[in-house]
């Protein structure tokens, strides 16, 4: 996306967690290895590496603590960008609280946190930092929410999904929407190239993870500085499954592009949502 202090991607959240209080979903510890997979400018190569906690400590309450460090080999120099994220998402008093720490080369570079709230026909946006303001939002999905939106529709075999998105990103008042194309795994697809797409031949299921339906999607982002031509800001690939857990992923952002797999999963206890 848009989204970048430099060469700093920041890549959406909803990528790697989702809750919600629809299905039991699975709370885990995940890490993904990345490489380099496109590049502009004056990139040499590049690495990366997503680590990330999801957990549902009681019913309907979301929290994640995420961190993508990327290392990026420039033609004069090597720079080392450095995400720190930690959300909270209430399903029941419909809040989502942020705050995203950026660091170039160990220096700070930006931050911002705040606090979402959503009513009836509209998203409440009040910010802390980088400085204290708020603003109102036509109504958006929060980042656990929508991942679970879009399990849903899948397997109701729709297969086209578009949002309205807030993930709390540096440029939260430029109104974010989304547009998910879904393929579940094992159907033909078209012969039409995406961003770091995954094949069911190259698909490598984890242990974890093995039994479980799972879908491609492939989701591309605008906001209202897009492209007038209708290019987005940002574009992902990755494999869903239906408990919310990502594995193969791919994200594009016109400069350069990251793939890679999950290498780590631990699952944690879930808890008892059913009805008494």
């Amino acid at each position: 996306m848009a989204r970048f202090i430099g060469l700093l991607p920041v890549v959406p959240i909803a990528l790697m967690a989702s809750g919600s209080l629809a299905a039991t979903l699975a709370p885990h510890r995940a890490v993904y290895d990345l490489a380099l997979t496109s590049r502009s400018m004056d990139l040499i190569d590049g690495s990366g590496r997503i680590a990330m906690e999801f957990r549902q400590e009681t019913c309907g309450t979301f929290d994640l603590d995420y961190r993508f460090v990327a290392r990026f080999e420039r033609e004069d120099a090597t720079v080392v960008t450095d995400q720190q994220t930690v959300s909270a998402e209430d399903a029941a008093a419909n809040t989502f609280t942020f705050t995203t720490r950026t660091f170039v080369d160990g220096a700070a570079a930006w931050v911002i946190r705040g606090k979402a709230t959503n009513s009836d026909s509209s998203t409440r946006v009040e910010l802390e930092e980088p400085e204290a303001r708020s603003f109102d939002l036509p109504l958006s999905v929060f980042p656990s929410a929508h991942t679970m939106e879009l399990i849903e529709k899948a397997k109701a075999g729709e297969r086209i999904v578009e949002t309205k998105l807030f993930d709390g990103d540096n440029e939260a008042d430029k109104l974010l929407s989304t547009t998910a194309i879904i393929t579940a795994v094992g159907e033909e697809t078209s012969s039409d190239e995406g961003v770091g797409r995954v094949t069911d031949d190259a698909r490598e299921v984890p242990e974890k993870l093995d039994g479980l339906r799972a879908w491609e999607v492939k989701e591309v982002y605008y906001n209202s500085d897009s492209d007038p031509d209708g290019l987005p800001l940002f574009e992902t690939t990755y494999t869903l499954y239906e408990n919310g857990i990502s594995g193969e992923i791919a994200f594009e952002t016109g400069d350069y592009g990251f793939a890679g797999t999950l290498t780590q999963l631990e699952l944690f206890e879930v808890p008892d949502c059913r009805p008494q």
